[in-house]
């Protein structure tokens, strides 16, 4: 025996219809989208924010003390505009367009407070980074709490995203005390 779960086929095709508009969304979703969506693109700028600064860093970072930070900062590059990607990725799906425009990427970032900074020594380059990192991490932080248990998989995909930039600041961390103990 078959059960169909539509009789009526004018309804079945509304149905359809909101369906394929909301997408992922359905009545459990409790978020307010277009809050949520504005919210990822600011993280998204700063990720791209950081991103510049860590490659302009890794360009410039030259060092016999500490020949792997170069790397590290370009290891680092990568995980950022991953970060950019996997926020940019959500934001469509839950129907927003991913800032691009590099004014409107740098005008959103330095409303979190990031800004690319190209530093004159390699310890302060790492200073810089350390700090872009925790303006994200606080940013993040916030952001999670806001949004609760209203939209469980942004929820999950910034928790990813936040214990990642920790360990990027905790890296960053690592190296001024080596370097203050170096001295």
């Amino acid at each position: 025996m078959s059960i169909t779960p539509y009789t009526d086929e004018a309804l079945a095709q509304s149905e359809m219809n909101q369906a394929m508009e909301r997408g992922p969304l359905t009545d459990a979703y409790q978020a307010d989208v277009d809050w949520v969506i504005n919210e990822m693109n600011r993280l998204r700028a700063t990720e791209i924010a950081s991103y510049l600064q860590y490659k302009q860093h890794g360009y410039m970072a030259v060092s016999m003390l500490s020949p792997g930070i170069k790397g590290d900062f370009e290891e680092h590059a990568a995980a950022e505009l991953d970060h950019a990607d996997r926020l940019a990725h959500r934001i469509q799906q839950l129907g927003g367009v991913p800032i691009y425009h590099p004014v409107e990427l740098a005008a959103k970032a330095a409303d979190v407070g990031v800004q690319p900074e190209q530093a004159p020594t390699l310890t302060d380059m790492v200073i810089a980074n350390l700090m872009v990192e925790r303006q994200q991490i606080e940013s993040y932080t916030n952001f999670i709490r806001q949004i609760g248990d209203k939209d469980l998989v942004t929820r999950q995909i910034l928790i990813g995203i936040l214990a990642e930039t920790e360990e990027h600041a905790a890296e960053m961390s690592d190296y001024l005390k080596l370097r203050s103990e170096m001295r």
